[in-house]
């Protein structure tokens, strides 16, 4: 009987060693390794029929507590410039356009703890209608 209770634990103990060895070959994935696509549009004026601003571009995580991003912010119809924020985590950074200019802007973000999306909000203000000064924001939540 001693000889059975043995070469049964010894399976055990060959099964257990196969199963972490077959565990460890598995490739290890980042907390944030994907890359999406950012595209948010602000409209405004009488019945949100004029363009004020438009950041597409993508974001990327490079860590379990940061990501890069690259955005075109262009300004449209807006008075005086469009403005893009993005946050993710405890990171924010804000970029300006004036008037209907476009511009490239990149930049990480490095937050206090992990993030898995980010909150991209474009703003513009108009006159129209009526020659109030009104500001218009659109935001959207990205998940990469």
């Amino acid at each position: 009987m001693p000889q059975v209770r043995s070469s049964r634990f010894i399976r055990l103990l060959a099964a257990g060693a196969a199963g972490a060895a077959v565990v460890a070959a598995l490739p290890a994935v980042s907390a944030q390794a994907g890359t999406a696509p950012i595209n948010v549009s602000v409209k405004g004026g009488y019945n949100n029929s004029q363009s004020l601003g438009t950041a597409t571009g993508t974001v990327t995580g490079t860590g379990s507590n940061q990501a890069s991003y690259s955005v075109t912010l262009c300004g449209q119809s807006t008075y005086p410039s469009s403005q893009v924020t993005i946050k993710g985590g405890t990171a924010t950074a804000y970029h300006t356009v004036y008037y209907q200019n476009c511009e490239t802007f990149t930049g990480d973000l490095v937050s206090n703890y992990g993030f898995t999306n980010i909150e991209v909000t474009v703003s513009g203000s108009t006159f129209y209608p009526g020659n109030q000064y009104t500001t218009y924001t659109k935001t959207r939540t990205i998940y990469f």
